[in-house]
């Protein structure tokens, strides 16, 4: 007994395994407490992981960032596209109830509300003889006797370095008291690089012409040089009042639209710049009476 108490009592404690296990006491096994290395190294992990955390939010921030920034320069991109597809010269009509519609063709066997014509791209400047191409300034475009051949030809006959659109008003109505006034504006939507100083706009309405220019930006008048009045303000070339339209009467317009090489405004400084018009009709009196 003794012998045994003894063996028992003198027995080898046992040796610390992987440096967790201290000794086997009465109480079972213990992991002893940490080093200060072994705890700064806890702390370390700890922040690291918080650091890890942080940055993958703030890398899927920059990315949702990034990813609006590029839709929204996509959309933009995509309007101009249209914008540029639309041409640089629109017909529109508020829609009404008298039978008044556009057309850009002298049968009028398509009336709509909306007209549009072709941009003329890279235009370069002329000067307002050179329109009816006499002498073939302008190469193989449309020859012309005189300005009112420019109004005699229907819808678009663009030259190389012009837009020229013709297009119709119609009062379509059936009962002849649907007699109405409409109000037209023609209005430069869109310049680039100062474009809109040296253009100019001959409007003819049912044969009478009359070009609008930018006035001079050295003292607000007239331009010397093919110009019959100046824009109206900044941003509207005209706007007319049409009274007493008839049933069955269609007003007769063509818009000319060019760079004037004899404007003073007209140097390289304005290369590459792009100029955007719009006319409106809205029908402002006349009588209730629906189409039939």
């Amino acid at each position: 007994m003794e012998l045994a108490r003894k063996k028992k009592d003198t027995a080898p404690e046992t040796a610390p395994q992987n440096g967790t296990v201290a000794s086997q006491g009465d109480k079972g096994p213990y992991i002893p407490a940490l080093s200060m290395e072994d705890q700064s190294k806890k702390y370390d992990v700890n922040t690291t992981a918080e650091k890890v955390h942080k940055r993958d939010w703030l890398i899927r921030i920059i990315a949702l960032i990034l990813l609006i920034l590029l839709l929204i320069i996509g959309i933009g991109y995509c309007s101009v596209s249209i914008l540029n597809k639309a041409g640089r010269f629109t017909v529109s009509l508020v829609p009404n109830q008298y039978g008044i519609q556009l057309a850009d063709d002298e049968s009028f066997d398509s009336p709509t509300l909306n007209l549009s014509a072709a941009p003329v791209e890279d235009m370069n400047n002329i000067t307002k003889e050179w329109l009816l191409n006499k002498n073939g300034e302008l190469g193989d475009d449309p020859q012309y006797a005189d300005f009112a051949g420019l109004d005699q030809v229907w819808g678009e006959h663009n030259g190389k370095n012009y837009l020229a659109y013709t297009f119709g008003v119609r009062n379509a109505g059936e009962n002849p008291e649907d007699v109405v006034t409409y109000r037209v504006t023609l209005n430069l939507e869109y310049q680039y690089k100062g474009a809109d100083e040296a253009v100019r706009v001959m409007v003819f309405r049912n044969g009478k012409p009359t070009v609008y220019a930018k006035p001079r930006t050295t003292d607000g008048k007239l331009e010397s040089f093919a110009a019959d009045k100046n824009f109206l303000d900044e941003d509207i070339v005209f706007e007319d009042v049409r009274s007493d339209f008839e049933v069955g009467e269609t007003d007769r317009y063509t818009v000319v639209v060019w760079l004037e090489g004899e404007d003073p405004e007209c140097v390289n400084a304005i290369m590459g710049g792009e100029a955007k018009f719009s006319m409106n009709f809205e029908v402002i009196a006349g009588s209730k009476a629906q189409v039939g």
